[in-house]
């Protein structure tokens, strides 16, 4: 089957993925049929199989997968896989390009056989692109078919290499990558800082504390149905306490101490979802976060707090930085 007209008959069973880097801003709470990315494949899949009057899918037959393309594990491919290789009469699996079925050449060619064996051929919309099956082979169509996804592979490894390097480049910077320590500004109360005034009672009952499970039920006391903790934060805290007042001088501690209580005041007083907030806590997660850590040892200067309330766009990590640009750029056509 060299040409699309030979698939003429066929159901299509098609699946469509994105990766989360690929939600447009907004779209994340909505179902995967509704968002900008899935529609847009699926258009472009639909046009193709209308212009050359191949048969068109029902909803049933439409396979939506958020997940990397190096994800060997994804069930929704499975399924899709499954729905093809099983269903009545003449089949072919349809995906608009060949890393959206996969970016991992090893596990890529391994998901094709079931499709091989069967007599289902895959259709790349982009790409008019037939592969062969085990009873009608296309040898250069197969070949293709490998070139692209091992494009694909090295189009991923290379991106780790970017991502790698982006994130040394940034703890050289002092900022730290991750999530950094949340300070549960909802709660009636500064809940750190009722640890620290109570940090021996923390403890394990072996080390004269009174546990856990306890400390857990006084802090229920305090703060009310505001304390969405467990006994497992009460550890985890208590303990990244206990290490920070080990570590540091008591005019360290009191340092760090006073600037996490005034990140959690401007949180209370921006919200955490305010973009200057956002700013400032990737700014500053470092510092709060691990202070011990050579790359976050020093205190953002007030010149870098001012900067990222005033500036907020310039102060932005990579993700929140998109899509400040995506919802400024709405406000403005309004």
């Amino acid at each position: 089957m060299k040409f699309p007209k030979d698939l003429k008959g066929f159901k299509p069973t098609i699946y469509l993925r994105i990766s989360t880097d690929e939600q447009s801003a907004g779209d994340s709470k909505k179902p995967l049929p509704k968002q900008t990315a899935f529609k847009n494949q699926l258009s472009r899949i639909k046009d193709f199989l209308k212009t050359y009057g191949l048969s068109m899918p029902k909803d049933e037959d439409i396979f939506y997968e958020l997940a990397s393309g190096g994800d060997p594990t994804r069930p929704v491919l499975k399924q899709a896989l499954n729905k093809a290789v099983n269903r009545k009469g003449k089949g072919m699996f349809v995906v608009a390009e060949m890393s959206r079925f996969h970016r991992d050449l090893r596990y890529g060619m391994k998901d094709t056989i079931p499709l091989y064996e069967n007599e289902i051929p895959m259709l790349i919309t982009d790409d008019s692109l037939i592969t062969g099956t085990k009873l009608s082979p296309e040898g250069d169509s197969d070949i293709l078919m490998g070139l692209k996804v091992s494009l694909s592979t090295g189009e991923r490894e290379r991106q780790r290499k970017r991502v790698r390097a982006s994130i040394d480049t940034k703890l050289k910077q002092g900022i730290f990558v991750s999530k950094g320590l949340v300070l549960h500004p909802d709660a009636d109360g500064d809940i750190y800082q009722y640890i620290i005034d109570n940090l021996d009672k923390a403890a394990p009952t072996k080390q004269g504390g009174i546990g856990a499970t306890q400390f857990l039920r006084q802090l229920e006391v305090v703060y009310g149905d505001k304390t969405p903790f467990s006994t497992q934060f009460v550890r985890v805290a208590s303990d990244r306490i206990r290490k920070l007042k080990m570590d540091m001088t008591p005019e360290e501690f009191q340092e760090w101490n006073n600037f996490r209580k005034r990140i959690l005041e401007m949180e209370r007083m921006f919200g955490v979802d305010d973009w200057r907030m956002k700013a400032v806590r990737y700014r500053s997660n470092g510092y709060i976060t691990d202070p011990l850590n050579l790359n976050f040892s020093t205190k953002p200067s007030e010149e870098v707090i001012q900067n990222a309330i005033d500036n907020p766009q310039e102060n932005l990590s990579f993700k929140d930085a998109k899509k400040y640009r995506s919802q400024v750029s709405k406000r403005a056509k309004r």
